[in-house]
């Protein structure tokens, strides 16, 4: 038997609703039956893609928190009715910086955990997902919660992608993976709108184009991202890790703001001495 803490990537790089996924089991000792399911196939996922674990022979005992060596648990699942975003969908994220993510890389740009107060939009997330697809659906859609066991009337954007043969609908807003055959027989999911890359007239898709086009605008953002973080809370965890990994995949962007943050220096005094010389002429 091995703890779950004792592996560096469920403590470093595996998170879940933007917590160290961990952290989020600590604090959540009354969590869902769907979130069980949930951060169980995020754990398995990411130990056998790192390697970590021989899916034939161990298992995951969630109420111990521990990798065992038989198979009378949780057993790894290649295709689990619901997942938070895999490592391997991560690292794809991080390596593009999009026009439609305001200039920063997609990693850092969905890595925001969703604003508490104001209407979250997931329109531009969905969009930015697409993009390391070779194709995709976006839906508007109606469904029962699957929490909550009503049915909701508003309209919920969706984007599915197919992922090792098989369709999932990527929720943004909750960053999880969801089988589509399962998740749209089970909670009546109903469609409202939809349209495929694919099929997308000419108009409509030269505007996508434009919006998943390589932009850069890090290095003057970083001022305005960075200080928020400051905060550490436990649902910034995420955004904190891929703003450092940022450093490994936008290097010159880093290089930039180190520069605008020296010239920035001098500013203050430059200021103040421009000023005291309009004021003694």
């Amino acid at each position: 038997m091995k703890r779950l803490e004792e592996y560096e990537v469920l403590t470093t790089e595996t998170f879940y609703k933007c917590w160290h996924i961990l952290d989020w089991i600590n604090a959540h000792p009354n969590m869902s039956e769907l979130d069980k399911e949930a951060i169980k196939a995020t754990i398995m996922d990411a130990l056998v893609y790192r390697k970590q674990i021989d899916p034939s022979k161990q298992s995951l005992d969630f109420e111990n928190l521990a990798i065992v060596d038989n198979m009378n648990h949780y057993k790894y699942e290649k295709h689990p009715n619901i997942s938070g975003i895999p490592l391997w969908m991560k690292e794809k994220f991080r390596e593009k910086s999009l026009r439609i993510t305001g200039g920063i890389p997609i990693s850092m740009f969905l890595s925001k955990a969703p604003d508490k107060v104001l209407r979250y939009c997931v329109y531009d997330p969905n969009t930015a997902v697409s993009s390391i697809f070779e194709d995709a659906t976006f839906y508007n859609s109606i469904y029962t919660s699957p929490t909550r066991g009503i049915r909701i009337e508003e309209v919920r954007p969706f984007v599915e992608v197919e992922i090792d043969k098989e369709l999932y609908l990527v929720d943004t807003l909750t960053k999880r993976i969801l089988k589509s055959s399962w998740f749209k027989k089970a909670y009546d999911f109903e469609v409202k709108s939809k349209q495929t890359i694919s099929k997308m007239n000419r108009k409509r898709r030269k505007y996508y184009e434009e919006s998943v086009s390589e932009h850069h605008s890090l290095s003057t953002l970083l001022p305005f991202l960075l200080p928020v973080l400051e905060f550490n809370s436990p649902e910034q965890a995420e955004q904190i890790y891929e703003t450092e990994q940022s450093k490994k995949y936008f290097p010159d962007e880093w290089k930039k703001y180190e520069i605008y943050q020296e010239e920035a220096k001098s500013l203050p005094d430059e200021g103040y001495s421009f000023f005291k010389q309009m004021k003694s002429n």
